[in-house]
Parts: structure tokens; C-alpha cells; sequence
């Protein structure tokens, strides 16, 4: 097996608040939100013959999920309590645990597979402190809808999707992203290759 190149492109992202609180958010301003919580992740070989997984992961945030649903509300033009019913929706899956949507794409017959189950990855959600945590979940989005290709500029034809869902609390019991928090990461291994894509943080 050749030896595998592996990257992240996260060096120079903007750093990101996983703070709550208020946001003054515009519809116009979803692009740059979600460009904000996105991250890349390419496995390449050393010579380059063939990709062994592109993915792009978005962390479905506090701050991600107000952008969102201020701009969905004035796409389909929601009344106000439509809104506050979409704004429940989506904050109410922040106690389910830490979510993020990811699509794979990969050169390899399997490989852009995320489920445990079904492909090689072992997926991890990493803190600055070392502290690790197994997904709730990873569902695939077999026929995934207007609005997330839409919102979140994914490509049905090319990649796969899934959403996966991490707990709020690391192996070791404590919670695995706190207001201490200065970075965590998206850990992608197999026999295949390893990497991960990284979220620096500030406190608001």
C-alpha cells in the first residue's frame, strides 16, 4: 500500500464562538456563517493516483443554527410563529448532543462511507485537552432534501451525507465542549489513512 499524504485544511480558518447568547444576524449573512463552521478534510496518496476520501464537515452550532434559521425563515417566508417554531426545532437538537453534517466523496470503492458499519472510518470528536468521544449516530441522508443540498452546498450526485451526532459528554464522563474549550477536532481514521479538521475557539 503506497503511503498516504493526509491534510486538513483548517490552517488560517477563522476561529469560531461556541458561546450562546444573542446574534444579530441578516439572511444574507448565512454564506459567510456557514464557510465559518466548515472544514475539509482530503486522504490522499503520495502519488496521487487515487483519492482516498475528500469530505467537508459543517458543526451544526448554536451559532451556525441561529444563521440558519434566520435565513430559512425569510426564504419561505415564515410568520413569525412559524419562525419561533423552526428556532425551537433546531435549538432543541443542541441537547441531543454535538451535530455535524458531513459529505464524503473518495476514489475508493467503499470509502465514502461514514457509517461505522458500513465503511472503514473511525470517527472521533477531539478537545484541546485530549478528551474523545464516539458518535451517538451517523445517519445517511439516502435521499436527502432540497433544503440541505441547498443550505449546505452538497452535491447528491458526487458525495455522500450523513449527519453525525456526538454526546455532550467525552468517554471520561465530562463534558467534552465547554467554555474553556480553545479547539476540538473531527478525527478520521483507518487503515486507509488518517486526519482531522479543527475548530479554534474564542470566548465571546
Amino acid at each position: 500500500m503506497p503511503l498516504l499524504l493526509a491534510a486538513a485544511v483548517g490552517c488560517g480558518s477563522p476561529v469560531v464562538s461556541i458561546d450562546e447568547g444573542q446574534r444579530e444576524y441578516e439572511p444574507a449573512d448565512y454564506p459567510a456563517v456557514f464557510e465559518r463552521w466548515s472544514r475539509d478534510i482530503h486522504i490522499i496518496p503520495v502519488d496521487g493516483v487515487e483519492n482516498v476520501l475528500t469530505a467537508t464537515a459543517t458543526h451544526l452550532s448554536y451559532d451556525f443554527r441561529w444563521a440558519f434559521v434566520v435565513r430559512k425563515a425569510h426564504d419561505l417566508r415564515l410568520s413569525p410563529g412559524e419562525r419561533q417554531t423552526l428556532r425551537e426545532q433546531e435549538f432543541g437538537r443542541l441537547a441531543a448532543g454535538h451535530e455535524f453534517f458531513v459529505s464524503a466523496m473518495s476514489g475508493v470503492d467503499g470509502a465514502d462511507r461514514l457509517e461505522p458499519e458500513e465503511g472503514p472510518w473511525e470517527i472521533r470528536l477531539v478537545d484541546d485537552r485530549g478528551r474523545q468521544a464516539g458518535p451517538l449516530s451517523v445517519e445517511e441522508l439516502r435521499k436527502p432534501t432540497a433544503a440541505e443540498i441547498q443550505y449546505f452546498d452538497f452535491d447528491p450526485v458526487h458525495r455522500r451525507a450523513c449527519r453525525v451526532v456526538f454526546p455532550l459528554e467525552a468517554d471520561d464522563g465530562d463534558p467534552i465542549l465547554t467554555a474553556t474549550t480553545r479547539a476540538y477536532s473531527l478525527r478520521f481514521s483507518s487503515p486507509l489513512g488518517q486526519s482531522e479538521a479543527t475548530w479554534k475557539t474564542v470566548s465571546n
